[in-house]
């Protein structure tokens, strides 16, 4: 009898342990316009300027190295944040008591929340300020939600090695 009930708790913890492995992503979507399709390419950032002023060559020159410095900050915030993601998934996946699916969406909550509050107290700029604005909110809200997971990642894993809770 008793080493019936221990198979079928065995069983129960493996098939919950896949359940919360397979609605896992290996990738963290977050689900905002063009999200990871960022174009830092010099060409794409001069006709992003072309497109919205009339500037001389110098000035138009000037405004495409701001863009794309704007769109490269997003760039290396989303790449940040899926490298940081991958250590998190992999770190929690070890404990089958956490509800790792709920944190991933709960993170998910935290980024999208932070873009809407930044963009709601924001002007939205004028000309290339639209594009950089845009890029700079979008990047401080990706930086957020790694460096978020990146300290709980820190923690967890010191914790498992020091036996405990690690402030």
């Amino acid at each position: 009898m008793k080493t019936i009930m221990i198979a079928s708790m065995a069983t129960f913890v493996l098939i919950q342990g896949a359940n919360a492995e397979g609605s896992i992503s290996a990738t963290l979507t977050i689900d905002y316009d063009n999200e990871g399709k960022v174009d830092t390419s010099p060409q794409a950032c001069l006709a992003a300027v072309r497109e919205v002023t009339e500037w001389d060559k110098a000035a138009t020159e000037t405004g495409a190295k701001r863009v794309c410095a704007a769109r490269k900050r997003h760039a290396d915030a989303y790449a940040a944040l899926q490298n940081n993601y991958k250590a998190f998934v992999e770190a929690f996946s070890q404990d089958r008591r956490l509800n790792l699916p709920e944190a991933i969406s709960n993170l998910k909550t935290v980024i999208k929340a932070c873009m809407e509050h930044k963009f709601g107290i924001t002007t939205g700029g004028h000309n290339i300020m639209i594009d950089v604005i845009e890029n700079d909110i979008r990047a401080g809200c990706l930086n957020l939600g790694s460096n978020l997971i990146k300290d709980e990642t820190t923690r967890f894993t010191k914790a498992l090695n020091q036996g405990g809770y690690v402030p």
